[in-house]
């Protein structure tokens, strides 16, 4: 029993090594914080903050209707798949290859 827990936890830290690396998806669930032109900074349910990078393969959708990225505005909330990319000055950068849009929150008195 031991050796199977071990060999699970094992195995689970070597899906998220695997993960962290360049070139792989991951998902970023949200609210859009900021809109610095093509960079997007998330906030985390947790709190954590995150800087996506937007190009010209980012594909916007809200449900099955393409938008484009003057429809992403600060408060909306969004699920984002990333990958990561080595910028030209050797740094790792999130680049969303597809943003889908949400609801933007409820707002104080709003019923």
């Amino acid at each position: 029993m031991r050796r199977l827990l071990l060999a699970l936890l094992f195995t689970l830290g070597l899906t998220a090594l695997a993960s962290a690396h360049e070139g792989h998806a991951q998902k970023v669930m949200g609210t859009v914080a900021a809109i610095k032109g093509d960079q997007l900074e998330i906030t985390t349910a947790a709190g954590k903050s995150s800087l996506i990078m937007l190009n010209e393969k980012t594909k916007i959708m809200k449900g099955k209707d393409a938008q484009t990225a003057r429809d992403i505005t600060v408060g909306r909330r969004v699920v984002i798949m990333v990958t990561d990319v080595k910028g030209q000055d050797g740094k790792i950068v999130c680049v969303a290859r597809q943003i889908s849009l949400g609801n933007t929150p409820a707002t104080a008195g709003r019923t």
